[in-house]
């Protein structure tokens, strides 16, 4: 077996020096721990964390819980987390919260029965006994890419003016039925805004959650075919998957019979020439990050206000939208 001893020797360093780069990323200068993780990598060997973190009181742990594992946004975003947190040490235990609704307590419960010294989670819904939980734990929790809970901080992206901008850009093209696939509220808020604001009525063909994943493209078939919208937004990969697979079925063309938007860069969108509003991955990441090590490092000082952060979209214009005032006098 491997031990502590046996890496100190190949890389040239004390035992203390290994212990030190194992437990305090800043006591030791970077060229001596990439010394040391080289001749770990290279002998095999794994630290004893838990002995560590018992004899220390500090796990060095942080629990991320991401909601819906098939859009890449959340695990995107997680491994960005993953790789900033690992710079001072820290590693990311990771879970998948789903629909069911104890899913985030159950899971809130088990990261902190394995003493992570942070949590950062996305929230979908206010849960009373979450708020208890998190509250008597004196964990630091922070929500991203959901706001349920004021008396956390969080970093959202800013979905509400993102998809207002989408609206209107639709409306300045002459489209009035528009639908979004798979809203959260405020996207949801933020199109009937839009609509409102051009005096064009809401109805309940602007908005559709087809839910189960499972059966999404059946039911967005029968959406379009009932309600007949002229664009859609879809928000997530899945969805403009499932959309696109529908859309070839009903023999539409884009954007000659149907625009259509799609929130997030991936290689559908690019291949389907889709216009898109994105979020920057590595920027959300980074500023969660941020965040967690804020508070893992005390430069924050207990008892501020919670921040409440909401993270710009960027917009890509391609060829998927038909300007429906062409030709009109």
């Amino acid at each position: 077996m491997v031990t502590s001893r046996d890496v100190a020797k190949l890389a040239g360093v004390s035992v203390a020096t290994v212990s030190r780069v194992y437990s305090d990323s800043n006591a030791v200068t970077d060229i001596t721990a990439r010394k040391v993780l080289d001749a770990a990598r290279q002998l095999g060997y794994i630290p004893n964390t838990v002995a560590r973190s018992l004899k220390s009181n500090r796990s060095r742990t942080v629990g991320l819980v991401i909601t819906n594992i098939f859009n890449p946004v959340f695990y995107q975003v997680a491994a960005v987390i993953t790789t900033e947190l690992e710079k001072f040490n820290y590693k990311v235990i990771l879970s998948f919260n789903s629909t069911y609704e104890r899913s985030l307590l159950k899971n809130l419960q088990t990261l902190l029965a394995a003493r992570v010294e942070a949590i950062a989670f996305t929230p979908l819904f206010e849960d009373s006994d979450v708020l208890e939980l998190l509250n008597s734990s004196k964990v630091y929790s922070l929500q991203v890419l959901g706001n349920a809970y004021r008396q956390f901080d969080s970093i959202m992206c800013n979905d509400y003016a993102a998809t207002s901008k989408l609206t209107q850009y639709l409306i300045d093209r002459g489209h009035q039925n528009i639908m979004l696939i798979c809203p959260t509220e405020d996207r949801k808020e933020g199109l009937l805004h839009t609509l409102a604001v051009n005096r064009i009525d809401s109805y309940e063909g602007n908005y559709i959650s087809p839910l189960p994943l499972e059966n999404s493209a059946s039911i967005i078939e029968d959406a379009i075919t009932k309600y007949r919208p002229t664009a859609i937004i879809a928000v997530t990969q899945d969805v403009l998957t499932a959309l696109m697979i529908v859309l070839k079925k009903l023999h539409y063309k884009i954007p000659d019979d149907i625009s259509v938007i799609a929130y997030d860069e991936n290689p559908l969108s690019q291949y389907e020439n889709i216009t898109t509003i994105g979020h920057n991955i590595q920027y959300i990441g980074t500023e969660i990050s941020r965040f967690l090590l804020d508070h893992l490092l005390e430069k924050n000082a207990p008892g501020d206000a919670p921040r409440h952060i909401f993270l710009d979209t960027t917009f890509i214009e391609r060829s998927s939208v038909k300007d429906l005032t062409v030709g009109i006098n």
